[in-house]
């Protein structure tokens, strides 16, 4: 059974890390160095007119086209001249773009400013960005990073490679899940019952689904090598590998996921680049007290 962690020794080697077994299978190390978070303290009371503002930044970014007020409103469960009022603020902001021939409102480009913020100061560009460039530069792959949201979702959160073998890939895109290698290591490390990850992946397209018993197959066979391979099933002459980013109490947090042309991945270099991607994994779950992934 391969180590689902993975980390690096004193002179930048990577080596497996350790990982205890009992009769009820793998029990997690605390990874090296980890340092205790402190709990966050009680809420205080929420605004009304922050929560609206949100709501209304929601609907415009779930909306697949420029709204009008009215619509705004409707989406975001607000009366309209409280929706209104709103969108002309943010759109003194910035944050709101206003087109005067349709009398449409969208989300403004600022926003991608203060997305980048939030990547900047959550530790990813210096610390998982390195790793992913390591694994893609040595395997001639593309690498993504996905925080997962819950068994039916995933959001990207940072890629680098060429290679893109979904056309609409993009930072801050949440995903369907179960889908792809992705999707089976998240049925494998969630707590998502049977009947759940059914009707999960009955409602998600692939480029060759499996059966539902295939599928199961695939999550025993994640759960005891601590990573899944998808050989075209997703994407078309797309192979796939993706390792979990566990937490201390073996809480399923970030995936990371390899994508190369199927015709360069043969097994030996799948082995290899498995275990590439575990140690990466394993250096991020030594990282996460330094990393802000709310």
């Amino acid at each position: 059974m391969r180590n689902i962690r993975a980390a690096f020794d004193g002179m930048g080697r990577i080596v497996p890390a350790r990982v205890a077994r009992n009769q009820n299978g793998l029990t997690p190390i605390a990874p090296t160095h980890a340092a205790t978070v402190m709990p966050m303290s009680a809420l205080g009371k929420p605004v009304g007119a922050v929560m609206a503002a949100a709501d209304v930044l929601r609907a415009l970014h779930a909306a697949t086209r420029p709204l009008n007020a009215s619509e705004v409103a409707r989406a975001a469960g607000l009366h309209r001249g409280t929706a209104y009022n709103i969108l002309r603020t943010l759109q003194a902001e910035g944050f709101v773009s206003y087109d005067e021939a349709t009398r449409t409102y969208a989300v403004s480009l600022h926003i991608l400013e203060l997305a980048y913020g939030a990547l900047r100061r959550s530790g990813l560009i210096d610390i998982a960005r390195p790793l992913m460039h390591a694994v893609a530069d040595a395997h001639g792959v593309t690498v993504y990073l996905s925080k997962v949201l819950g068994p039916s979702s995933m959001l990207l959160l940072d890629w680098v490679g060429g290679l893109r073998p979904d056309p609409y890939v993009t930072v801050g895109r949440p995903h369907p899940s179960p889908a792809g290698a992705s999707g089976v290591v998240i049925a494998a490390f969630g707590n998502s019952s049977e009947p759940e990850l059914e009707a999960l992946l009955s409602h998600v397209e692939w480029y060759d689904k499996p059966s539902f018993p295939d599928f199961l197959a695939r999550v025993k066979e994640a759960k005891q090598a601590g990573f899944s391979v998808d050989r075209g099933t997703m994407f078309r002459g797309v192979t796939l590998v993706s390792v979990p980013v566990l937490s201390p109490s073996w809480e399923l947090l970030l995936i990371l996921t390899a994508a190369g042309h199927s015709h360069d991945l043969d097994d030996d270099t799948v082995g290899g680049l498995s275990r590439a991607l575990q140690s990466a994994a394993g250096r991020l779950s030594d990282s996460l007290p330094l990393l802000r992934l709310g």
